[in-house]
Order: C-alpha cells, then structure tokens, then sequence
C-alpha cells in the first residue's frame, strides 16, 4: 500500500510539475498579434476598370507588410466620396487613409480632419504642378493618381480628312478647321463631355482665355469673368455655329467609348483614360497637348491625393504613413501608370527601366507629363462639392439649349458667392 501511494503521489508530483512548466511556458511566450486593420477609401465606382487594378496593389501591398492589412472602400466618385469621408467624419469614425481630389484640402483642412503630410512630400521628388500651392504653409496630401486634360484624336480618319496625323490642331482656329474636314469626311469631328465633372473639361478653356474660374484663397470664384464667358460661348460655338459637335448633354462615361469605336475623331479627356482607350481602339490613337487661344497652351491638372486622417490610433497612424510611402513610391507609380494612363507622379517613375520600356512602346504616355508646363491648378474651394455643382449645372444648362451664357454664368456667380460668403469673414 505505502508503495502504491508513493507511486500516486510522484505521478501528481510530476503532473504539477509539468503544467507549471506549461504554465510558466504560455505566460513567457510572446503574445499571438494581429495585423494592423486599415480603412482605405478610394474613389471609383465598383464596376470602373480601375478596380482590379487597385485591389491587385493593395494585395500585394498586404503581401510584403505581413503586420498591416489595408481593406479597400470602392466609395464611388471623387464628390461621392468627398461626401462620404465628411459624413464619418462627423459620425466619430473616419477611414484611416483616402484617396480625394487634391482640391479637397481646403474642406478637410477646414474640419481639422488631415494631417499635413511635409516630410513625405518634401522627401519626395513630385511634380511641382501636383504638389503647388501650399495651404497654411504645408503640403497636405501625396500625389498619386494625377491627370490632366488631354486632346485624343484618331489618326486613321486625319489621314482620310486630308489631315497631318502626326499632330493634333494646335489653336481654337485649327480644331474648327480640322472638325469641319474631319465632318465633311463621314466622322464626327469631336466630343467634349458635359456631365459629371464638366468643370474640370470648362476650366482649361477659361485660363486658356487669361483668368482661372477661381482665385487663390478659394473663398471667391470668377464664374462670370469676360473670360468665362468667352470660353463657353466657344464650347457652344462648336455644336451651334461650326457644327462639328453633337448638340446636347454627352456623357463623360461613354465618350471614350465613341472615340474607340470611331462614331467621333476628336474627344478631350483624362489623361487617366489613355489604357482604356488603347486598349479598346482599332486604329492608331493620337494624344495632343489642348489646342490653345492664346499665347499658351493650358491645361487642367486633376486627380487624387493620398490623405492621413487626423486622431487614428497610433498604430493606424505609423500604417497608414507605410501604405502611403509605398503607394507613391516610383516602382508603384510606374505599375499604375503603366495599368490606367495616369501621369505618374514623381519624375523618377520615368527613369525606371519598365516605364522606359512603356513609353518607348507607348510614347502617347509622354505627353501628359510633357504638358504639366502649362498646368493650372485645379478649381479649389471652401464647400467644394456645392461650388463644383453650381458650375457643372450653369455649363450644362448652356450646353443644353436651357439658358443663355450670359445668364447662366451670372447666375452662378450669384449662387458660389452665397455659399462662400461665410468663408469671406474669416
């Protein structure tokens, strides 16, 4: 018996031992730790082709930082998502890290929302048009999916109008000349989108008339000036006077699409189209600088910036400034560029043996760059998506047979000085 109870009391002796070793084992290890969750808004409809695009970076962007995991928002269009950040913002929980129109800062700005982003900017070598002017003396958002307004013309139906396909029309002169051979040729000799962001289509026109639709503290605009009364006067000409545009509403949307199937021979679009048109079109694609009045060709420049949300947690925070970092860095540059059109947008980008490769294939991709001399900045605004509605539905109006410009344009001014009187007082 005694031997028995010796036996039991080893076994329990050794069992003890065992879980406290197993204990004290558990306790000293380190503790299992979850990837950093971050909320990425980004600014396109979920059925766009930049989708597949984005969601493959960001993948591979979880891939190579194991101890961050970015979970996309396909959150609709730029004022969409403008909307959207602003409402989850006053609801207490806003995504981390957005991508908006670099002219959304004067809004976040306003509602303390965003942290000024110097250190990336400066250490960075970004274009100057994608990152002037400073607000409050910072830079405030990284510049990654960057455009301007580009001319695509069809050089297949140049050379059947009797024209030079090497270049598009270089002056307003030349564009109503080159429409009316293109039109007497059997094609349309060009469309200009009118919904969605038509100011940003407006706006080239206007500074290339000498005066931009705003002024610089984005507290007051000009939708009235002589000089935007000229430049829609001649977007109606093209339709009413030299019959070389449809008349009516033409949707930002499907005019690529028009463009690639050869029903027009002149669109003006987002550089950030140029994949997309490429790869949808049968005949040889030209890309030129917009045809200039003045002195000067002008341009718009236009596209989104990476944004850090101010009062993250810190960890969000230190995540979200890598994701940043790594988005806009020239090897992910060149891969977006090379995938959507867009400009990158840092020159660095450009001397990357894959994009060398590119542009020699794709030179059409060197003129957006090329034309960023010539860029204004976009329209920037306090209550920037009322202010952009006032002026896309003053140019439709227009453009849709339902007021004069004069009207609509002095109308406009009345409405945006409304709305951004309050701002004049601060």
């Amino acid at each position: 018996m005694k031997k028995v109870l010796f036996v039991l009391l080893a076994v329990v002796m050794s069992l003890t031992g065992l879980a406290g070793c197993a204990s004290k084992s558990t306790s000293g290890s380190a503790p299992s730790s979850s990837p950093v969750q971050l909320t990425y808004y980004y600014p396109v409809g979920v059925t766009g082709p930049l989708v597949p695009v984005m969601t493959k970076m960001v993948n591979q962007f979880n891939q190579a930082n194991p101890t961050i995991h970015v979970n996309p928002v396909f959150s609709g269009t730029y004022p969409q998502t403008l909307a959207k950040v602003e409402t989850a913002i006053q609801g207490g929980n806003p995504p981390d890290v957005v991508v908006l129109n670099h002219t959304a800062r004067l809004d976040l700005i306003h509602l303390d929302a965003v942290e000024s982003l110097d250190d990336l900017v400066t250490a960075g070598n970004y274009y100057p048009a994608f990152i002037e002017p400073k607000v409050n003396g910072h830079y405030w958002g990284v510049p990654f999916q960057r455009s301007t307004v580009v001319l695509y013309y069809n050089k297949d139906a140049f050379k059947k109008a009797g024209l030079d396909p090497s270049h598009g029309p270089a002056t307003w002169d030349e564009l109503v000349a080159d429409g009316k051979a293109l039109e007497k040729s059997g094609i349309t000799g060009i469309e200009i989108p009118s919904d969605g962001t038509v100011y940003w289509q407006f706006e080239p026109f206007v500074t290339d008339c000498g005066k931009n639709l705003y002024n610089d503290d984005g507290k007051s605009v000009n939708f009235n000036s002589p000089e935007a009364k000229e430049a829609l006067n001649f977007w109606l000409d093209l339709s009413h006077k030299y019959k070389i545009e449809p008349t009516g509403i033409l949707p930002w949307a499907t005019t690529p699409d028009d463009f690639a199937a050869g029903h027009t021979a002149m669109i003006i679009h987002s550089s950030g189209s140029l994949a997309n048109i490429l790869k949808k079109s049968s005949f040889d694609v030209g890309v030129a600088f917009l045809p200039k009045n003045t002195s000067d060709y002008r341009t718009g420049t236009g596209g989104g910036d990476f944004y850090l949300m101010k009062g993250i947690p810190a960890d969000h925070r230190t995540a979200a400034l890598t994701f940043i970092k790594w988005m806009c860095a020239p090897e992910q540059q060149a891969e977006w560029s090379i995938n959507t059109g867009y400009v990158a947008s840092t020159p660095d980008a450009y001397n990357l043996p894959v994009m060398q490769a590119y542009v020699a294939k794709t030179p059409q991709a060197l003129v957006s760059p090329s034309q960023l001399q010539y860029a204004q900045p976009e329209m920037s605004t306090y209550q920037l998506n009322q202010i952009y509605d006032v002026c896309n539905s003053a140019v439709q109006s227009v453009i849709a047979g339902k007021a004069s410009v004069d009207d609509a344009l002095n109308k406009a001014q009345q409405d945006a000085t409304t709305i951004l009187a309050p701002y004049q007082q601060s």
